[in-house]
């Protein structure tokens, strides 16, 4: 495991935006997104980019054995196939109210080459990770990748791309989105999903660089 720091800078309008990604799948996201800006590759001009799977596991922090490339592959999969939503932002110009879209269009393994995966991210994604405003700096070795769950990952981004402000006030109904619960049984009930959301937060307080007031001040509204 790599235990340098490794940043990425990533656009708001995503870490505030509804996706319904797994843990892993959540992590190779960063790791995609890392690897691009690090090759200086987030332009329109590229239509498709090799990566070695060593890079992505090491960004992604998993376990060097059998199982890694079969993570990493379900991974892209999901980001091929399952949607994130995007809302109110600008973009070329244009104003949007919502915007529901995929990561990766294209992805394979040449058969004389299986060490390395390549893929294609989807227009719309290259041209808003090359923007120029409204970037969070996460740390995915020190923070981001020791969250046991696709939850404190999730309110863990949108926390910090908040992070100068005071006060938060969470309506259920957007925490519901946030997290992708909108169609849950479960968390549709304010109690079970203050549960879940206080649990988030314990675990962010004990592996985080947030501060404690900050997350006293993260108050979800029924």
């Amino acid at each position: 495991m790599i235990d340098k720091k490794i940043t990425i800078f990533k656009r708001n309008e995503i870490i505030r935006g509804a996706d319904y990604y797994s843990l892993n799948a959540k992590k190779c996201f960063n790791a995609i997104y890392y690897l691009y800006q690090k090759n200086r590759e987030i332009t329109t001009q590229y239509t498709q980019t090799k990566l070695r799977y060593s890079s992505l596991r090491e960004v992604m922090n998993l376990q060097k054995d059998n199982n890694y490339v079969e993570v990493i592959n379900n991974a892209i999969e999901e980001l091929q196939t399952t949607l994130i939503k995007l809302n109110n932002f600008e973009l070329d110009g244009k104003k949007y109210k919502w915007y529901s879209t995929k990561f990766l269009n294209d992805a394979c393994v040449e058969k004389d080459n299986e060490i390395s995966v390549i893929l294609e991210i989807s227009t719309f994604f290259k041209k808003l990770m090359i923007a120029n405003i409204g970037f969070t700096e996460l740390d995915l070795v020190q923070y981001l990748n020791k969250f046991r769950t696709k939850y404190s990952m999730k309110i863990y981004e949108y926390l910090k791309s908040f992070e100068g402000y005071k006060y938060l006030d969470i309506p259920q109904s957007h925490m519901l989105k946030l997290l992708g619960l909108e169609d849950s049984k479960t968390y549709c009930h304010y109690a079970k999903l203050k549960v879940l959301v206080e649990r988030q937060l314990k675990e962010i307080a004990n592996k985080s660089d947030l501060d404690q007031v900050k997350l006293l001040n993260s108050k979800l509204l029924a």
